[in-house]
């Protein structure tokens, strides 16, 4: 996660240094994450905790939680761009109750991330249509909640794939992003705005 922030500091570094105020910009804004969890993966922790001694297990989740991105990007021409920038995934709560004995547990999975990716844009500045696609090097972390207290864990880290696609219009944007995470992934649809400096 160090070298990645280390590339994208002096990836701009040097970008500001040789291009005009007017081809840098900052981004940002809010996102709705989908976890991509299946009903099999609930089915899972179930099984998990019934072979633990509960009697029956049940788990439920919205699949959904509420994150943000911000960054910074560079105009390498009219059609291509580099960004980096800080990702939050949001919280994602899984909660399951049981019997025998019964217990009502709550996880709650929350995560980070730096991003760096290339941009292809279709249009002009003020609107356009992008692909974009990169790294993200993520950290994940895991506080389950119960009867007795809570515990907070790390979960895991890892660089792995990302990649989007979105509409700018007027310097606000609307986009679809997919996050590759070990061997599993998640998604999210987010809205911002984008200022050139």
């Amino acid at each position: 996660m160090k070298k990645l922030l280390l590339t994208i500091i002096i990836i701009f570094g040097f970008s500001n240094a040789t291009y005009a105020a007017e081809e840098t910009y900052m981004f940002g804004g809010a996102k709705l994450f989908n976890y991509g969890i299946e009903s099999s993966d609930l089915q899972t922790i179930n099984t998990s905790l019934i072979a633990l001694g509960f009697s029956s297990a049940t788990t439920k989740t919205d699949n959904s939680g509420i994150g943000f991105d911000i960054g910074f990007g560079v105009n390498l021409s009219d059609n291509f761009a580099l960004e980096g920038g800080y990702v939050n995934y949001g919280t994602l709560e899984i909660n399951t109750s049981t019997t025998g004995p019964v217990e009502n547990l709550k996880l709650e999975i929350k995560g980070s991330g730096l991003t760096g990716a290339g941009v292809l844009k279709f249009g002009d500045d003020k609107e356009n249509f992008y692909v974009k696609g990169g790294m993200h090097s993520w950290e994940l972390d895991g506080k389950i909640t119960a009867s007795l207290g809570s515990s907070t864990e790390p979960l895991g880290s890892g660089t792995d794939l990302f990649g989007g696609v979105g509409f700018v219009m007027d310097n606000f944007y609307a986009s679809y992003d997919y996050y590759v995470v070990d061997d599993g992934n998640f998604s999210s649809f987010g809205i911002g705005y984008k200022k050139s400096f």
